[in-house]
C-alpha cells in the first residue's frame, strides 16, 4: 500500500519571527522581528513589482539585439546594490519589538527606520542575521510532512 504523503507541512507561512542574537550569536538581544513569508502579500507585491523591473530591462535588450545594436548594461556601484539588498530585506518586514538605536528613544518599526538601521555599517551583524533567516527557506515552513502510513524502511530491521 503506497502512503499517503501530507505536504501541508511545506507551505509557507504567511510570517515568521526572528529574535536577534547579540553578536557572536549566542545572547538574545530581547529584539524581534516579524516577516512577511513568501506568499504574504506584502512579498508578493514586492515579488511581481522585480519581475515588471526585470521583463523591462529583457525587452530592452532584445530589441537592441534584434535592431543590431550593442547592448551596454548600467553601471551599477556597490552602495547601489546594498539599497537593493536592503530594500528586499525591508519590503519583507512586518513589524518589530520597539527598539532603542543610539541615544535616542525607542524606535517603532517603519520602512525608513528599517531602511536607515540596515544601512548603518554598526548594524551589519543584524543585516547579516536578517540575510541569513530570509535565504533559509526553513525560516518560512511549517515542520517535516508526515506520512499516512510508515515507510517500509521504518519498519524493516537492519542488522
Amino acid at each position: 500500500m503506497n502512503a499517503i504523503v501530507d505536504l501541508s507541512a511545506f507551505v509557507p507561512t504567511d510570517t515568521a519571527l526572528l529574535e536577534i542574537l547579540a553578536p557572536g550569536g549566542v545572547n538574545s538581544t530581547g529584539w524581534t522581528i516579524t516577516f512577511a513569508g513568501p506568499s504574504h502579500p506584502k512579498a508578493v507585491a514586492y515579488a511581481e513589482e522585480n519581475s515588471r523591473k526585470n521583463l523591462r530591462r529583457q525587452r530592452q535588450i532584445e530589441a537592441a539585439q534584434i535592431n543590431n545594436r550593442k547592448f551596454k548594461p548600467e553601471e551599477r556601484e556597490v552602495d547601489e546594490v546594498r539599497r537593493e539588498n536592503v530594500a528586499w530585506i525591508v519590503a519583507r518586514i512586518l513589524d518589530w519589538t520597539p527598539v532603542k538605536l543610539g541615544s535616542g528613544g525607542p524606535v517603532a518599526f517603519s520602512e525608513e527606520a528599517a531602511f536607515q538601521m540596515l544601512l548603518d555599517p554598526n548594524y551589519g551583524w543584524v543585516f547579516a542575521q536578517v540575510v541569513e533567516f530570509m535565504t533559509d527557506e526553513r525560516s518560512f515552513t511549517k515542520g517535516s510532512a508526515k506520512t499516512s502510513d510508515a515507510s517500509p524502511s521504518a519498519t524493516s530491521n537492519s542488522d
